[in-house]
């Protein structure tokens, strides 16, 4: 199989897997944390919104599912120095798309309990910042090798005699 029909077949199984993920998610997440009873029903015209949120939220998740079992091989070969920052960044990546399911759903099951929202917070933030941090190591990391890159990409469009696209880069 050439590399391009297994790229695409590999986009294709994301797909199906962030859908099927997805729908299960935005459909099961009522019947795994239920609405707790202090959590007030949002107004009628509010309603469609939070449906749609929650949709968004379901299918990202179903992306980081899929991300999960299919995106490695594109963050195992990022030039960032160190094998563990790849690792680290994979789970980032994966973390970052598919914990607001969960987070706000958790919000909802929590209802007003000071007690547990703190955890939820704590649990949730404090990992999205440690994702912040790794997101930004990782890029201070790759910019040499992009910079690099485009050098070489624009002095092969200047020998080629075609126009170097400064704006693009």
């Amino acid at each position: 199989m050439s590399k391009e029909m297994k790229i695409m077949s590999r986009s294709w199984w994301m797909l199906i897997v962030t859908i099927v993920i997805g729908l299960t998610a935005f459909v099961g997440g009522p019947h795994i944390w239920p609405m707790a009873p202090d959590v007030p029903m949002p107004p009628a015209n509010l309603l469609p919104g939070y449906i749609v949120l929650s949709a968004i939220e379901a299918l990202a998740f179903g992306f980081a599912v899929a991300f999960a079992l299919f995106g490695w091989p594109a963050i195992r070969g990022l030039g960032l120095g160190a094998a563990w920052l790849n690792k680290w960044l994979f789970v980032t990546l994966c973390w970052f798309m598919g914990n607001w399911w969960m987070h706000d759903s958790l919000h909802m099951h929590n209802g007003m309990n000071m007690h547990h929202l703190l955890f939820i917070e704590v649990g949730f933030h404090i990992t999205m910042l440690i994702c912040g941090v790794t997101m930004a190591l990782s890029f201070v990391r790759l910019a040499p090798h992009s910079r690099r890159q485009n050098g070489r990409e624009r002095a092969e469009a200047r020998a080629d005699g075609g126009v170097e696209a400064d704006w693009l880069c």
